[in-house]
């Protein structure tokens, strides 16, 4: 299918009219996580784009050690990769998606599991900023960065 069509069938399953800007650009907001749809039609692909929040403002080598690991062979970001917004200084997460491969149905489910990815960085994001904020040394920090990272260091998606 072509990325206009794909956006138009997500907006018609999900009661909104999703109609790309000039840049192919459109965004939805679904359980307070925002998510922006760039259509490439030069491309055949959709790129999916998440905001995940902003970096505590110290400490931040557990975190972005978790954030990398989890970026390795798109370990722990269900094929998605996490990154930095030089201009915005916000973390993102960003998928893109092959038209070419994608049903309604197909990019449904592709959506709704970035949307759940976004939700999961999001707020592991926002737990690891308190922890790191009311961590006040060095082994604050370790035990704050496992409990926001779970036992094995890793977010499951």
């Amino acid at each position: 299918m072509e990325p206009a069509e794909l956006l138009r069938s997500l907006g018609s399953r999900i009661g909104i009219e999703l109609l790309p800007d000039a840049d192919g650009a459109c965004a939805i907001e679904a359980d307070g996580i925002a998510v922006t749809f760039t259509a490439l039609p030069e491309l055949s692909s959709i790129v999916l784009l998440g905001d995940l929040g902003e970096p505590p403002p110290e400490r931040l080598e557990g975190l972005y050690r978790a954030l990398l690991e989890a970026n390795h062979l798109f370990r722990e970001t269900a094929g998605a990769t996490i990154s930095l917004d030089p201009d915005a200084g916000r973390f993102a997460l960003c998928k893109s998606l092959p038209a070419a491969l994608l049903d309604q149905d197909s990019f449904f489910g592709e959506v709704e599991r970035f949307v759940n990815a976004v939700e999961s960085w999001s707020r592991l994001i926002r737990d690891f900023r308190s922890a790191a904020a009311e961590s006040t040394s060095k082994d604050d920090e370790d035990a704050a960065s496992a409990s926001a990272l779970g036992s094995g260091g890793f977010l499951s998606v």
